[in-house]
């Protein structure tokens, strides 16, 4: 169990993710995400959801463009940051980051 644990992950625009009182795959207390994405959306609008139920006692997330944010309040299911902790992903060998060359 941590108090705080918190990632960062960059794929089409960055993301950042903290988690309160974390213990996986059980529970969170506090499920943080900012996101920052490459490609901007089509919404006119910012579009605001709040939840109540199945997977949180409540959320909310906020999305507008290229930003996202959202939280989730008692998460039972927690999203695993130690998949974005690995290196080798089984799709990793096939995505180039920005100094590599296609043979």
């Amino acid at each position: 169990m941590k108090l705080f644990d918190y990632e960062t992950y960059e794929d089409y625009g960055k993301e950042w993710f903290l988690q309160v009182l974390q213990f996986y795959p059980h529970f969170a207390l506090f499920d943080f995400t900012l996101q920052w994405d490459e490609y901007s959306g089509v919404e006119l609008f910012p579009m605001i959801l709040f939840s109540l139920g199945n997977r949180s006692l409540c959320g909310v997330s906020i999305r507008y463009k290229k930003f996202y944010f959202g939280v989730d309040v008692i998460d039972s299911d927690p999203r695993n940051l130690e998949w974005y902790r690995k290196e080798d992903r089984e799709y990793s060998k096939y995505t180039l980051t920005k100094y590599q060359e296609i043979d």
